[in-house]
């Protein structure tokens, strides 16, 4: 019988998917309930569990970030998703850390949850199959080697399933395949050790790319990763380095459209740098800052600190979401809509195609000012200030003094480069700062009327309500439906 966890913020919300779902047609059983993220963790260090099932959208913990540390955690255990929200690219992203299937809350009355929990049991019947047969197929692989070496030196293959529709069976379409020789690495990645007779040489990059192509798999959403001269290693220690390559490095090596990358074999043992949360919050202020639109020194600064940490995408995404936001507060403009963040299939390349468009963009908007450089860098140092300063009153003349300008320079400089006044600039990235909040959070509105500089709740009401024609109260009630 499988154990089940279930894991949502919301008591009620939990408590209807356990009374409704059909747990012991499919031999299942609930052993466990958790309110948070936190909370769920604690509970699988008590319990054993094999199905979790767990909100996308809890605050603290977020769904994706349990999701990440129990595939680190306990690997063992299938995770579902259960979401309020049909937005592909968070549904993606749970897909990519290993979560095997979702359930929309807005249509659980409306699906037959026999039919739900029969699509979800199907698929764990399927991988325990291929994670059985992977399992022995390792066993047997290092038993055929030296205890703890493989004889080098050799060449291995790592196939990275990127997409939902590439298939470990696809892989066994490929002559190079044996199927006593797939080991998994990780949750829908696998290496192989590419055959070679004695006396000849391993298969080239050109040859491996031929038989791919041959099989569909360019088209399939597949990965590959050739590793040449890999010699006195375990094959353990090889699944263990390519797991962490695939989490930190894989989406730095790619492009969208790429299919293979040479990865020499020393590349692949270089301890990575770890990063920290004030790492990751410096990051943030200096994207939003803008000074890298006219800075080349700071661009290329900025672009290498990513690369050099191999930031992981999710918070890759959480530096520019906010960046982004800043952005656009700087430029009105029907063509903003293209500062959206590069899609969920795209890798590092493409996200650098994606900030080299928005740095031309922006700096053929500042130029058009006909400003020099010189004020236009004093001008953003003052859009960070206002970024930093949001929460707390904001005087005319520090804003002068952080651009060093004189207070009647620095606002016809400001209107000019921005366009629009600096006190109509502040009013609306409070605004914007407020309906962030008040869509994101569950924080009373009078804690969100502190957060955006506002003395009291009547006083931020008002001026809401004369900017958006609706009050904070009715804005987060019509999103809150919204996602219901």
């Amino acid at each position: 019988m499988l154990n089940v966890m279930v894991v949502d913020d919301d008591k009620l919300a939990r408590q209807g998917i356990i009374a409704v779902m059909p747990w012991d047609v499919f031999d299942m059983q609930v052993v466990a309930e958790a309110a948070s993220g936190e909370q769920a963790l604690a509970l699988l260090k008590q319990q054993h569990v094999d199905l979790l099932i767990t909100d996308l959208a809890m605050p603290a913990m977020s769904g994706l970030d349990l999701i990440r540390q129990v595939r680190e955690q306990y690997p063992h255990i299938w995770n579902v998703i259960l979401t309020f929200h049909q937005e592909f690219g968070l549904i993606q992203e749970a897909l990519r850390l290993g979560a095997i299937d979702y359930i929309a809350k807005i249509q659980m009355e409306q699906a037959k949850m026999e039919d739900v929990l029969g699509r979800i049991d199907a698929r764990i019947r399927l991988e325990y199959a291929q994670r059985e047969l992977l399992a022995h197929n390792r066993q047997g692989l290092n038993a055929a080697l030296p205890e703890h070496e493989v004889e080098g030196p050799s060449t291995w293959l790592a196939f990275f399933a990127v997409e939902e529709e590439a298939k470990l069976e696809q892989l066994y379409e490929l002559p190079l395949v044996i199927a006593t020789n797939v080991v998994e690495v990780t949750y829908r990645a696998w290496v192989v050790k590419l055959p070679q007779p004695p006396g000849s040489q391993p298969m080239s990059e050109q040859e491996i790319v031929q038989q791919v192509e041959r099989a569909g798999l360019r088209r399939g959403g597949w990965k590959l990763v050739y590793i040449p001269n890999w010699q006195h290693m375990n094959v353990d220690i090889l699944r263990r380095l390519l797991a962490i390559y695939k989490d930190r490095q894989l989406f730095y090596h790619f492009r969208a459209n790429q299919l293979l990358h040479v990865l020499p074999a020393d590349q692949l043992q270089v301890k990575l740098p770890e990063w920290t949360d004030q790492e990751v919050d410096e990051l943030r202020e200096q994207w939003s800052k803008l000074l890298w639109v006219l800075e080349e020194e700071v661009y290329s600064g900025l672009l290498e600190t990513i690369e050099q940490l191999y930031l992981p995408l999710p918070q890759l995404k959480a530096v520019f979401y906010t960046a982004r936001l800043n952005w656009q507060k700087v430029v009105q403009d029907e063509t903003t809509n293209s500062f959206q963040l590069p899609g969920s299939f795209a890798y590092w390349g493409e996200w650098m195609d994606w900030l080299e468009y928005v740095r031309t963009f922006m700096a053929q908007k500042f130029r058009k000012s006909g400003y020099y450089d010189e004020i236009q860098r004093g001008i953003m140092k003052v859009l960070a200030y206002i970024d930093r300063h949001i929460s707390s009153e904001i005087r005319h003349s520090e804003l002068a003094k952080e651009a060093m300008m004189s207070k009647g320079y620095f606002s016809r400089c400001f209107k000019q480069v921005v366009g629009k006044p600096f006190q109509d600039y502040i009013r609306d990235a409070r605004v914007e700062r407020a309906q962030m909040l008040l869509e994101q959070t569950t924080l009373p509105i009078y804690k969100v009327a502190e957060k955006c500089g506002y003395p009291n709740e009547k006083y931020f009401s008002r001026i809401y309500r004369a900017q958006t024609g609706e009050l904070p109260s009715e804005f987060r009630l019509r999103h809150t439906k919204c996602e219901g």
